[in-house]
């Protein structure tokens, strides 16, 4: 059975509607400001963490291919899942079995079949080169899922987020395109003149529109406005409720942050007590581990060795929460740790 290699839908059901969902495919994401921001934020926090991996298998981590360097790669690899749901990555190996070359296949390029019995799953990808298509047993491809579930074979497909917020995003859109059709609006003229009496010509209307700009611009500007009885002037304003529809564009940001785990402090660098930039980046460095854990388990489980994928260092640059962690653990009269082990702690993140 061919299932779906994504989980993502081109449309969205809203009341007894279809519409069209241009926002939640991966091609068009990224336009979105807020959406750039959560991706480029996890997958590079991600691509820049400590890959801890036994040789021979240590090689083709640090060195996927010879294309791209290694933290571009697993930088598109974890945005891809990120977007999709899933990411593949295509496996070669040498003659002694062991990788050689990774590399990222699109999601949309590849089709996942499920044997009879559910027994196996295979993969074909669409290389779009002169390489063709090129069928994948499951130990040749990693597959890195979020959330899969579902019956029918998407219980082996993951679930990208941006499907939960498919409404708030086109909602963000939608409030970003008023908001620019009133800044183009503004640049028309916001007076209204009105005429008590009498109907008047195109030729007159041109007539009091230009005597109204020279009495009041170049050097009359700001200088005192008179009118007689037969005129009234006035100033257009935006309407209070479509004022108040413009921000909401906060409260789209705010949806979008959490449906991926990110503190909406931490994504805005909100926030100047310790206290609270303690708790945020602690809050952060679990989301971290949320995506970070779909990599090392199916790492493990395909090349048959333990990987350990250390992303702390994204969170504690300066290393400030690890030197904290170890002067607790060295306090008291029974210490958890020797100094023997702080020092090798601290030579582990390189701070020694």
């Amino acid at each position: 059975m061919a299932i779906p290699s994504t989980n993502m839908s081109s449309f969205i059901i809203q009341g007894n509607q279809v519409l069209p969902n241009n926002l939640v495919d991966a091609s068009t994401a990224l336009n979105n400001s807020d959406l750039y921001a959560v991706v480029n934020l996890l997958s590079s926090d991600i691509a820049s963490a400590n890959f801890d991996v036994p040789a021979p298998f240590d090689k083709v981590v640090a060195s996927p291919n010879n294309l791209i360097s290694s933290f571009n790669f697993w930088q598109s690899v974890v945005a891809q899942m990120l977007l999709d749901g899933n990411a593949y990555v295509a496996i070669t190996k040498g003659s002694n079995n062991i990788p050689t070359k990774l590399e990222m296949a699109p999601a949309t390029s590849v089709i996942v079949t499920l044997a009879d019995s559910s027994s196996a799953i295979s993969y074909a990808v669409n290389w779009g080169d002169e390489r063709g298509t090129i069928n994948y047993a499951s130990t040749d491809m990693l597959h890195f899922r979020l959330l899969a579930s579902g019956t029918n074979g998407q219980q082996y497909i993951g679930v990208s987020p941006l499907q939960s917020i498919a409404s708030q995003v086109n909602i963000q859109d939608y409030a970003n395109r008023l908001t620019l059709s009133t800044i183009k609006n503004a640049i028309n003229p916001s007076t209204v003149i009105k005429v008590n009496e009498g109907a008047l010509s195109q030729e007159e209307k041109e007539a009091t529109r230009k005597a109204f700009e020279a009495a009041n611009t170049g050097d009359n500007a700001g200088r005192p406005l008179v009118l007689d009885q037969l005129y009234d002037v006035q100033n257009l304003a935006i309407n209070a409720d479509v004022s108040k529809f413009l921000t909401s564009n906060d409260w789209s940001k705010t949806q979008i942050g959490k449906v991926f785990g990110v503190p909406d402090s931490y994504l805005n660098g909100q926030g100047d007590q310790q206290s609270s930039l303690d708790m945020t980046k602690s809050l952060y460095s679990n989301t971290l581990r949320r995506y970070v854990k779909p990599l090392e388990s199916e790492m493990s489980a395909k090349f048959g060795v333990p990987v350990n994928i250390d992303e702390s260092q994204a969170v504690d640059s300066d290393n400030d929460m690890l030197i904290d962690q170890i002067q607790k653990l060295l306090s008291g009269t029974n210490p958890a740790i020797t100094p023997t082990m702080a020092q090798q702690m601290l030579m582990k993140r390189g701070v020694i």
